[in-house]
């Protein structure tokens, strides 16, 4: 396999992009884990700077060659005149007069060389305290040279328990710069630029997680004015650490900034780090943090009555039950509309600012929202009260067919507009009730029948408790049975038959309140064969309990 395929790139890629391919290979490649891969994706690495640099010089070259036009060959100027060339030169020819009397002088006998002091005695109980004076004392003893090659020796085998002993040497010896003593292997090298990075990580983790983003930033600046870290290779995994760092950890905006400026990472240039998915994640909390510190600062608006900041202020202030109710009496609908928009914004957009809400529920506030009993259900009980009466009357003898219409008819009109009265009587009454309201709906309701709240105990119930006594007091037990079986099968059954047409409710809304779609096809049935059924006890088993609530 040859360079070019090891790297993943193309014979006619240039340096940068053979640096930012080894980069990204060597996250997936480390020295510590697969040696021999390394081995391999060094070569490479060196192989396909040789190749790229070469063919550049050749270009170079060639751009820069001078172009030799040769002038034309004159009468004056014959092509071959040697005589002319040669009264040029003159030559002398060279005499060389006999030596007398010489003898070779003996070469002087060569002096052994010194014995080289042995540098065993300074390595014996070295550590990061006698480092330097140890160092001085090799260079005073011209065993400098044998001392840095066991120190390296030492801090490669062990560079975690040698750490100290490798930040001295990075800043008095030049390690890991072109000006190191001694040169090091690739592997060496490799080797030595992952524990100091993973060592500067865990000091800069240490302050993120005690919340020092001041001593972060200021011990991140001091590390990149380092001379090491301004190689290319040695930069590139430095801000990946730097870039990891960031994606497990939390932290402010502001430091983030900062950051950015100090590695200059600005993705409107495009100049990102690698790998992209993390700066991408980075992007997004950034976004996601900017959105919180808005919401805080709405939240911190108490004399604001803006929709958006009475939103912020209903979900972000953690409030009793009370004070909510309070909060929202006098909400209109854009600002039920606010909090719908900023619960969907939260839930879906940015979820991970759920753990640090008040309530991970967002939408909780739907059960402040007034629930007033709309217009089609009115008519619908209107129309159930005329056909409930118009029963009641044909049970009596005294009254025809016609007459029990009639009267049915004239006293449901009646009773709706007492109906309505008493209704909107009772609606600020449940408001104000609303805590004690929730409270109940909450132990008596059970969740898979009002997963919502949409329907509470006190607001619904009251008013459903009081038709049903009116039912069966007209009508009985059987009168009371069919509306509460006809109102369980509308809410425990979901199938509709077909859907209504909105403009036709519109324009008649009597009749659309009545369609047939807006009912399960079981309710039809069901209210017919009550109807029967009340009828046939009326005519055959009139009295207590069927047709008649009370004796008598």
């Amino acid at each position: 396999m040859d360079c070019w395929t090891l790297l993943g790139l193309t014979a006619d890629a240039d340096e940068r992009s053979i640096k930012r391919s080894y980069a990204r290979r060597l996250k997936s490649t480390r020295p510590d884990e697969d040696a021999e891969g390394f081995q391999r994706l060094r070569e490479a690495y060196e192989r396909a700077l040789q190749l790229a640099r070469w063919r550049a010089d050749e270009a170079a070259a060639e751009d820069d060659a001078p172009v030799v036009i040769s002038a034309p060959l004159t009468a004056t100027q014959p092509p071959d005149n040697l005589q002319h060339w040669s009264s040029l030169l003159e030559l002398h020819p060279l005499i060389v007069e006999p030596l007398a009397d010489w003898t070779p002088e003996p070469l002087p006998e060569l002096a052994p060389a010194p014995p080289q002091p042995d540098p065993w005695p300074l390595l014996e109980g070295l550590n990061a305290e006698n480092l330097p004076q140890r160092w001085q004392q090799a260079e005073q003893q011209a065993c400098d040279r044998e001392f840095l090659k066991h120190l390296l020796a030492r801090c490669y085998e062990q560079p975690e328990q040698h750490m100290a002993m490798i930040l001295w040497a990075i800043q008095h010896l030049d390690w890991l710069t072109p000006w190191q003593r001694p040169c090091m292997t690739v592997l060496q090298e490799a080797v030595l630029v992952q524990a100091v990075l993973q060592e500067y990580r865990r000091t800069l983790e240490a302050h993120l997680e005690a919340g020092q983003e001041r001593a972060f930033l200021t011990q991140l600046a001091n590390y990149c004015e380092q001379p090491w870290l301004r190689i290319f290779d040695h930069r590139q995994y430095w801000q990946n650490e730097v870039l990891e760092l960031l994606h497990e950890q939390r932290w402010q905006l502001p430091l983030f900034d900062r950051v950015c400026q100090l590695f200059g990472w600005d993705d409107r240039r495009g100049a990102t780090p690698e790998p992209s998915w993390i700066w991408q994640s980075l992007i997004e909390r950034c976004q996601q943090e900017a959105f919180y510190q808005k919401l805080l600062a709405n939240a911190a608006k108490t004399h604001d009555a803006t929709p958006e900041v009475a939103a912020a202020r209903l979900l972000l202030n953690p409030q009793p039950c009370r004070r909510q109710i309070a909060l929202t009496r006098h909400f209109e609908d854009e600002h039920w509309l606010a909090c719908m928009e900023l619960s969907q914004t939260l839930a879906s957009r940015f979820p991970a600012l759920l753990e640090r809400l008040p309530r991970a529920d967002v939408f909780f506030w739907q059960e402040l929202m007034p629930r007033p009993l709309g217009v089609d259900n009115w008519i619908r009980c209107g129309v159930g009260s005329s056909l409930a009466l118009g029963l009641y009357f044909m049970g009596k003898p005294e009254y025809s067919k016609e007459m029990a219409l009639i009267l049915a008819m004239g006293c449901a009109g009646v009773l709706a507009i007492f109906a309505l009265i008493l209704l909107n009587t009772w609606e600020p009454v449940a408001a104000r009730l609303l805590a004690l309201d929730l409270w109940l709906s909450e132990r008596l309701v059970p969740k898979r029948l009002n997963p919502q709240q949409q329907w509470l105990v006190l607001r619904h119930g009251v008013p459903q408790v009081a038709i049903l006594s009116v039912f069966g007091y007209w009508l009985g037990v059987l009168g009371m049975l069919a509306y509460l079986g006809f109102a369980l099968i509308g809410v425990l059954h979901s199938g509709r038959i077909g859907q209504p047409n909105p403009d036709f409710c519109a324009r008649h809304p009597w009749l659309g309140a009545l369609h047939w779609n807006h009912f399960s096809p079981w309710q039809p049935a069901y209210l017919l064969l009550m109807v029967v059924l009340i009828r046939v006890c009326q005519v055959h088993a009139p009295g207590f309990p069927l047709t008649r609530l009370f004796p008598g």
